[in-house]
C-alpha cells in the first residue's frame, strides 16, 4: 500500500495587472479613444484597453444601442472607428 502525502497544492495564479487606467473605467476610456478626430483602430484600442477584439466590437456594438453613432472608415489600411454623436446630442 503507498502512502499518500498530505501537501496542499500549487496553484499558480495570474498575478494581477496594474490598471493602466487608474481611477477610470475601460468603458470611459473607449469612448475618449473614440472620440478623438482621428478616432481609433482595433489595434490601438487593444494596446490601451488590454481587450481581445471580440470584445471591442461588443463594446461598440453595446455604444450603438445606447444611441452613440459610430462610424467605420474602411478608407485606410486598417479599419477606424469614431465617435460621431452621442444619443444625448441627436
Amino acid at each position: 500500500m503507498t502512502e499518500q502525502q498530505s501537501q496542499p497544492l500549487k496553484t499558480d495564479h495570474a498575478k494581477p495587472r496594474p490598471s493602466k487606467l487608474a481611477g477610470r473605467t475601460k468603458s470611459g476610456e473607449l469612448c475618449k479613444l473614440l472620440s478623438r478626430r482621428s478616432g481609433a483602430t482595433v489595434a490601438q484600442l487593444q494596446s490601451k484597453l488590454d481587450w481581445q477584439p471580440h470584445t471591442i466590437r461588443a463594446a461598440i456594438s453595446r455604444l450603438r444601442k445606447a444611441g452613440v453613432t459610430i462610424d467605420l472608415d474602411r478608407s485606410g489600411r486598417s479599419p477606424r472607428y469614431r465617435i460621431v454623436s452621442h444619443g444625448a446630442d441627436q
